[in-house]
């Protein structure tokens, strides 16, 4: 089995599996000897897979980002409104590189700092805890160390509301002016396709096709092992269509063509199989993209650019419900922290154990916390665009 795996224009989809998103919260018994304030307390050691999900989308999105930069612009009698789209469109992509991805590399920095600062604290913390009752003096500088420490989580709470607020008005554009295009796309093309549906026929196997390897390749790249390396290659595919007069013409396919590295391990049964059947599809595939060419070259441009537009739009929805899983997470954190906060303050009796029960917890989620933006991180850096 090659590893390379080619996938043209199919790429769309790839994370729409809804197993990339675990439940942020898991259920837990409490000890007897906690107080009431930790029973009430939410759980916030429990964090979903929203941090290394955001940043195996990244690339993806960079990917057809790059591909969308590089489409050639759409020519042709009446196409104006539509070139104006799609320029649209090519403006939300370079919006998108040079300034929300950046936002969310730099949020994903934050939080590791925080992790870091936490697991500096904490060996102090818990020895504090201890004797939190009993000394006036240990219990000052429990929470003023505390405090400093949900200083951080509420700065990055503030940010993430911001970012949120900044991607959704992102995303309400990029969705309005990818409708615009697909909309005028349609009108074109019942204007070219002819009486007898060919067009429509053709484009509506390519679709099911698409959606067939979709399926696949969401089980590869669902699988929980880490990739330390990877590369996704863009590259050009050439149809050719032969033309009157011994004449031809050749469409220009500018794609992701294949996934390299730790992204295809054919080494795992599940990805192994999924790699066949999509070679299967992808066989079944390319004969009907070139009789599509030969039915109508304009037509077949606009399918290729509204794939790939449609792609890039589908995985910054990905990214935006992802990142509402983290604020999600984020905010139980931060609950949790400022509810420890007011009943220390409330001066009533602290259960000791308790209290170090529920640093134990946020231990555990500060270290996964550490674990998932060092995945982020690796996908960032690891995981190159050729």
């Amino acid at each position: 089995m090659k590893k390379s795996l080619v996938t043209g224009l199919l790429v769309t989809v790839i994370l729409a599996s809804p197993s990339n998103y675990v439940s942020a919260y898991a259920e837990r018994v409490q000890s007897k000897s906690e107080s009431t304030y930790v029973q009430n307390v939410k759980n916030a050691n429990t964090l979903s897979h929203s941090i290394r999900t955001l940043g195996s989308q990244s690339p993806l999105a960079q990917a057809y980002g790059l591909i969308i930069l590089q489409q050639p612009t759409i020519k042709g009698t009446g196409m104006s409104s539509l070139t104006n789209h799609q320029e649209f469109v090519k403006n939300h992509v370079r919006e998108w590189l040079d300034e929300y991805n950046p936002k969310l590399v730099d949020l994903n920095q934050d939080m590791q700092r925080f992790s870091t600062r936490f697991n500096g604290y904490y060996g102090t913390l818990y020895d504090l805890a201890e004797t939190v009752n009993t000394d006036a003096e240990t219990k000052v500088s429990f929470v003023n160390a505390f405090n400093r420490l949900q200083k951080d989580v509420q700065t990055i709470q503030d940010s993430m509301n911001q970012t949120l607020l900044q991607l959704n008005r992102f995303n309400d554009l990029l969705l309005q002016d990818n409708k615009g295009f697909s909309e005028k796309a349609k009108i074109a093309i019942q204007s070219l396709e002819g009486s007898d549906g060919t067009v429509t026929q053709l484009r509506a196997d390519i679709k099911r096709l698409q959606e067939e390897i979709l399926v696949e390749l969401a089980k590869i790249l669902n699988r929980p092992n880490e990739v330390r390396n990877g590369v996704i290659n863009i590259g050009k595919q050439v149809f050719t269509i032969a033309g009157g007069a011994a004449q031809t013409q050749t469409i220009d396919f500018i794609s992701i063509s294949s996934l390299d590295g730790e992204i295809l391990n054919l080494l795992d049964s599940q990805a192994a199989l999924s790699a066949r059947i999509i070679e299967q599809k992808q066989k079944e595939l390319l004969p009907l993209i070139q009789q599509l060419a030969e039915t109508q070259i304009q037509v077949t441009e606009m399918t290729f650019i509204e794939d790939q537009m449609n792609g890039f739009t589908e995985v910054i929805k990905r990214q935006i419900t992802t990142f509402e899983y983290l604020m999600n997470d984020w905010k139980a954190l931060n609950d949790t922290m400022i509810q420890i906060q007011l009943d220390l303050s409330a001066g009533a009796h602290m259960d000791s154990v308790g209290l170090q029960n529920q640093l134990i917890k946020l231990k555990e989620f500060s270290d996964e916390l550490y674990v998932q933006t060092k995945q982020f991180e690796n996908f960032i850096t690891n995981v190159t665009i050729n």
